[in-house]
């Protein structure tokens, strides 16, 4: 055995021992979140997407009986957990599947830095998404950003491997592209960020044979079939087995063009700024690493690779300007081609001063790169111990009032969340009762008074959504005798003995019945 084949056993081996410890590390970050979920106040969305889930696991049509206001396939997806295992059980597997989009939105940052710079790029490229704080809160949390980021990370992977591959491999994998490309819309919408991306790619694929303008053009042309190919069978497929109807178009479409014309003053910096401590120098030191990569793209012809990775990080500020109204889950979109150039820029400087670290470890010996991957591996399980992505979720009598109700009851709410907390169900067409569905006129008063009139009560909860509108309030008052009030929550019921012996006020046809606290 040759000394060079012992040096490449070496390698595949210390590589593959890195490779487990980043992926241990992942996995520890994300199951460490999702252990201490259950105490952290979640985003309203969360509480939307599983009310939806449950009531699409129950049966109710998407879009006629659960008003929806994105594409079909994840809350389709989130639901098949709920209907074969039940609501407790259910949220448990819904929500490692959040993990896994979590999980996979890392190794797409991975499959973007491995493609300039190796391996030992990838693993903290997987390092730099997995510690980003806001992919460990949505790693257990319900939301379509995370998810449609990922799948659309995989078709930049898949288009940058088609880049430079030979035919006639490339042409699947430009199919796999357009495939990704359709999942990640067909989850939200505005994954259609990394398509400028994609067009990059494709305007730049490596000739592997003839050479030219004619050629080129022949090139690109075969390569957007594929891709178009992808796309359309992977439509077909998905909307075959969802089958989300002709109302899905006006929710998903009018309600946004609805809501775009709402007064909201652009602002990247604080959206980017929402995200917590590390949102502003997290994308600044992406715009950083983007520019040194390009000048030291690692390998010939990646610099067109780095740009590709770079127009989607970038396109994080012309997405702030177009896109109304925008909030902080929207970042999740950039986080992976961002992390990716973070990884990229830290190798290019790396790069130029290898050859004076060669001068004290010698020419043959890359231990460095290791040595960096351990590092933060540390770093970032010391970060995900002593720091926290969500404020502490505390015990209210409002919510152990409700967790006394019988599980049948429904409840018109603004808290979503915590009516799936106590084992409560909203009405479908209530499971959002959002500021941007309401202000936007997708939500009347009398589509909130005709759902509450079929349910046991109305619970109005703060911030105040339904609450803020003087008729429903009116309505629920003049409509159910009993009313319940703690924590700044009001419940209104048709039965008193539903809510005796709850800690709060209760009072009958406006006459108080229950003052004092009950321990």
């Amino acid at each position: 055995m040759t000394g060079a084949t012992v040096t490449l056993r070496l390698t595949v081996v210390r590589d593959a021992l890195l490779w487990a410890a980043v992926a241990a590390a992942a996995a520890w970050t994300f199951a460490y979140r999702a252990a201490t979920s259950r105490a952290q106040v979640l985003d309203y969305d969360d509480g939307v997407y599983w009310q939806t889930a449950l009531a699409i696991a129950d049966g109710a049509r998407p879009y006629t009986e659960v008003f929806h206001a994105q594409p079909p396939l994840f809350p389709w997806l989130v639901a098949q957990p709920f209907a074969l295992l039940g609501a407790v059980d259910g949220e448990t597997a819904a929500r490692l599947l959040m993990t896994g989009f979590a999980v996979l939105l890392a190794a797409t940052a991975a499959g973007m830095a491995a493609v300039l710079r190796g391996p030992r790029a990838a693993m903290l490229a997987v390092l730099a998404v997995a510690a980003f704080p806001l992919v460990q809160r949505y790693s257990f949390q319900f939301g379509a950003d995370l998810p449609a980021a990922a799948l659309g990370g995989v078709a930049l992977c898949l288009a940058l491997r088609a880049r430079s591959a030979d035919r006639p491999a490339r042409w699947w994998w430009w199919a796999g592209s357009g495939a990704a490309l359709c999942l990640a819309a067909l989850v939200k919408l505005i994954a259609v960020v990394v398509a400028p991306s994609l067009a990059l790619v494709l305007l730049t694929t490596v000739s592997t044979g003839a050479t030219g303008w004619w050629a080129w053009l022949r090139r690109t042309a075969a390569a957007t079939g594929c891709m178009l190919a992808g796309f359309a069978a992977a439509a077909a497929v998905a909307l075959l087995v969802i089958r989300p109807g002709r109302a899905a178009w006006d929710q998903v479409f009018a309600f946004h063009l609805r809501a775009a014309e709402s007064v909201n003053s652009p602002d990247v910096i604080g959206m980017i700024d929402n995200t917590g401590d590390w949102g502003l120098p997290y994308f600044i030191a992406a715009g950083v690493g983007g520019v040194l990569a390009l000048g030291l793209p690692g390998r010939a012809g990646g610099r067109a690779d780095v740009a590709a990775i770079a127009v989607w990080a970038a396109a994080i500020v012309p997405y702030g300007y177009l896109h109304h109204p925008v909030f902080k889950h929207h970042v999740l979109l950039f986080v992976a081609p961002a992390g990716a150039l973070i990884v990229l820029g830290v190798a290019a400087l790396w790069a130029v001063a290898r050859r004076a670290v060669q001068r004290v470890t010698g020419p043959r010996r890359r231990w460095a790169g290791a040595v960096a991957v351990v590092a933060a591996i540390v770093a970032g399980a010391w970060h995900t111990t002593h720091s926290t992505v969500a404020p502490v979720l505390t015990d209210t009598s409002v919510e152990a009032c409700l967790r006394r109700l019988p599980r049948d009851v429904v409840l018109v709410s603004d808290d979503q969340a915590m009516m799936a907390r106590a084992g409560l169900r909203t009405p479908p067409w209530l499971v959002d009762t959002s500021h941007v569905r309401i202000d936007s006129g997708w939500l009347t008063d009398a589509e909130i008074t005709a759902a509450a009139t079929a349910a046991d009560g109305v619970l109005f909860a703060r911030p105040r959504r339904i609450g803020k509108h003087p008729e429903v309030r009116v309505w629920a008052k003049e409509h159910f005798p009993v009313r319940y009030t703690a924590d700044r929550y009001e419940l209104y019921v048709h039965a008193a003995p539903l809510v005796m012996g709850c800690t709060g006020k209760v009072q009958v046809d406006g006459k108080t019945v229950q003052d004092a606290p009950t321990p």
